[in-house]
Formats: C-alpha cells, structure tokens, sequence
C-alpha cells in the first residue's frame, strides 16, 4: 500500500550556531516521470554582519534529473535574522538511485571581508520503473460473427460531402481574413546593460526646458531601469509597482544604502510621471547619473555571483 504522506528527506549542515545551509526533496522514491520539490535553503543570516555573495546555481539537468520548474529567491525575516530559500521541480525518466548535490553557498563578513563557504551534504533520489504487472484486461474475447459481404458507400459519400464543404468553408474564411505575414523578432544586439546605457545615455542630450520634456525624460528613464532588471533577474519589473519591486532586488544589492537611493530614485520617476513633483534639469540629469551607477554595480554582482558559482558549483 503506498504511503499517503509525503516523506521529507534533509539534510542541514551546520558552520556555526549562526548560519546553517539545508537541501531537501519532499519524497525520495518516485516512479518515472513524477515530479519531487527540492528546497534549498540559505538560514539565519544577520545582514549587519553577513552578505550572500554567491548563491548555488542549478543547471537544468542534475545528474539524471530534469528542472522542469524553478522559484525565485524567497526572503524570510525573523527578529533580525533572515533566511532565504528556493524550490525546484524536478522529474527524472531514467530508473536508479541519483544523488543530488551538495549545492554551496558563499557568505561575507562585512566588517574583514572574509568570506565563508557552506555546503548541503548529497541527497539520493531514487527513480522506480512502472509496475504494469497489475493491469488487467478490459474487454474480453469474443466469438467469430459474420460481417457482410457488400461494401456500404453510404458512410463514404457522407464523409466526402463533409470534407468537401469544411474545405469550400475554410477557403473563403481564409480568402476574406488573410492575415498579414508575421514580422520576424527583431534580434537584440549586446548584452542587457549594453542596451540599458545605450538608452540611458541617450537622455543625457536631451533638452529639459519644458514641463513634457522632463516627465517623458523621467519615464524612458524608469522604462530603460526596469527592462533591464526585467532581462537579468526575470523578476516582471514592467508591471510591479516600486514598493513591490524593491524588496525583490535586495538579493541583488546587498548595500542597505545603496537600495534606499534605489528607491528614493524610482518614487521621484513615478511622483514626475503622475504630476505630484516636477524636478529642475540639474536634479533630473544627477539621478540619471546615479541610476547608471547602480545598474552597473548590479550588474558586476551578478556577473560575480554567475563566476563564482560556476567554479564551486559540482558539474553533473
């Protein structure tokens, strides 16, 4: 009889009374095809102290197991210290016992620089065959009777006429909705931060005298920041509001300053656009020069992080 409730199988390691890293698939035996969640799980951490400065990345395949869903980076805030976490749905269609992991972690001290690895201990998937000794037969033999002899053309006929009229149908729908050929995507030349200061430097020329000149300045600025955190974090930064966005970029910038000026910047951008604030030109060109600061600094962290996780991070 199969187990109703679903086993879960962890495995924490310890570095310290402070900080601990865990891994954990909620069942361990499945049959091909059926899907688990791993959890990984970054705890306790005290952001006056510590910073995450590379976090395990997860290729789509892991040793016989398939990705076929991955979470964002969860946060989790309890007195102080926090704890970051993120699923992954995986499947397998090869039969045995895989190991998944260890997965590492890197933290920093902030005061001394130092920076301290964490990492799971393995965990073992093991992948069943499908029992078909169960199945049974659902219709049983049944004896010879004679058919006849004669071929019916009634059922062909039908079937003709049918096929005739679907396709007369379908060729004046067709004719009278034509649909223009589809334009092909246009292909993205560079790399997202490329593109984002392409923009962005494009609006240092531009000229301020005017009341519509600065709140179209403000949004093609807050356009170009949000496509681009859009591209290099899939967090939908084009349709969040700031105070729902900001919380999702503390990942990625780790500075507890540098995302207040980060937010300061983004409600200046929407009280321009929704007519509660008009800055002078002076104040406009500065916090376009401040956003190109703080895009490029995100950008050097994750190129950092992506780095650092491909030299730690086990191939499988």
């Amino acid at each position: 009889m199969r187990i109703c409730l679903a086993l879960i199988v962890s495995a924490i390691f310890f570095t310290s009374s402070a900080q601990s890293v865990s891994a954990s698939v909620d069942r361990d035996k499945i049959l091909l095809g059926e899907q688990v969640t791993l959890k990984i799980s970054l705890n306790r951490i005290n952001e006056n102290n510590f910073f995450v400065a590379t976090w395990p990345q997860i290729n789509d395949t892991i040793n016989h197991a398939e990705i076929v869903k991955r979470a964002a980076i969860d946060t989790i805030n309890v007195a102080g210290n926090f704890t970051y976490q993120q699923n992954f749905v995986i499947t397998s269609f090869d039969s045995g016992r895989w190991q998944l992991g260890p997965f590492n972690f890197i933290i920093q001290e902030k005061s001394t620089g130092k920076k301290i690895q964490l990492q799971t201990p393995p965990l073992y998937l093991t992948v069943l065959p499908v029992d078909v000794s169960s199945l049974k037969e659902y219709h049983p033999i049944k004896d010879i009777i004679d058919v006849p002899t004669g071929f019916n053309w009634l059922p062909v006929i039908i079937a003709a006429l049918l096929v005739l009229l679907i396709a007369t149908i379908a060729f004046i729908i067709i004719k009278r909705k034509k649909k223009p050929a589809s334009q092909p995507r246009p292909e993205l030349k560079g790399t997202p931060l490329e593109r984002a200061l392409k923009k962005l430097k494009a609006l240092q020329q531009q000229n301020l005298s005017s009341t519509g000149a600065i709140k179209k300045f403000h949004s093609d600025m807050d356009d170009a920041t949000r496509q681009y955190i859009e591209e290099v974090t899939n967090i939908k930064a084009l349709h969040l509001t700031a105070g729902e966005l900001l919380p999702r970029l503390k990942f990625y910038m780790q500075d507890a300053a540098e995302r207040n000026n980060f937010s300061r910047i983004f409600n200046l951008n929407a009280s321009v656009k929704f007519a509660r604030y008009l800055p002078g030109e002076t104040e406009s060109k500065n916090t376009l020069e401040e956003i190109i600061r703080i895009i490029t600094d995100i950008d050097e962290n994750i190129n950092r992080a992506r780095t650092d996780a491909d030299r730690l991070v086990p191939k499988y």
